[in-house]
């Protein structure tokens, strides 16, 4: 851990292949020659969340080990699909620029309803919305004349269809905000089991 203070910020995540990142990095390259007034997500940076946590005590971070790793060390591995892309609340007023993910196992939604009663049980609070697999590539700053081209850019992708890839591990990551934006550090790993 690169944070000896009380409490990290905190989350659980499905990493993402390198093949992944670069073809999300490219489709949110694309969108960002409309020139609205987007914060592009970097593609290194760019992960499934499971679960935000926020602030945690460190003292916490072993008990979430211990709770977390029955879950996932009892999870096969997950084959997922880019699938879609998006906005959040939707195109008439974008906030979030989205790309979807097909869960082609079956099991993606149950494992994060684990994981979100699991983390309850150490004083987590329970998502209010329902589980939606997706990734964020860009959050919109401020409503711009450019937004409509932004849309419409959205609009031409919505079926867009990406890469294949398994997810066989999760990870705990702290979450570092700076100017430049969020630096993320793995805290822990969490292998799924190998059947």
């Amino acid at each position: 851990m690169t944070n000896n203070s009380e409490e990290i910020r905190a989350f659980v995540a499905i990493e993402l292949p390198e093949s992944v990142k670069s073809f999300l990095g490219r489709i949110a390259g694309g969108l960002e020659r409309c020139r609205a007034d987007v914060k592009w997500v970097k593609s290194t940076g760019m992960h499934l969340t499971l679960k935000f946590l926020g602030s945690v005590r460190t003292e916490l971070l072993p008990a979430i080990r211990e709770e977390l790793e029955p879950a996932f060390g009892s999870q096969g591995k997950i084959e997922l699909e880019v699938r879609g892309l998006g906005a959040f609340p939707g195109l008439g007023r974008p906030r979030v620029i989205w790309t979807g993910l097909n869960d082609l196992s079956g099991r993606l939604a149950a494992l994060a309803a684990e994981v979100d009663r699991r983390t309850e049980s150490l004083g987590f609070p329970r998502e209010k919305r329902a589980f939606s697999a997706h990734l964020t590539l860009g959050r919109i700053r401020s409503n711009t004349a450019r937004d409509r081209e932004l849309a419409e850019a959205v609009r031409q992708k919505m079926d867009l269809s990406g890469p294949t890839f398994v997810a066989d591990h999760a990870v705990l990551f702290q979450s570092v905000l700076k100017p430049s934006g969020a630096e993320y550090s793995p805290v822990f790993r969490f292998d799924f089991s190998q059947r």
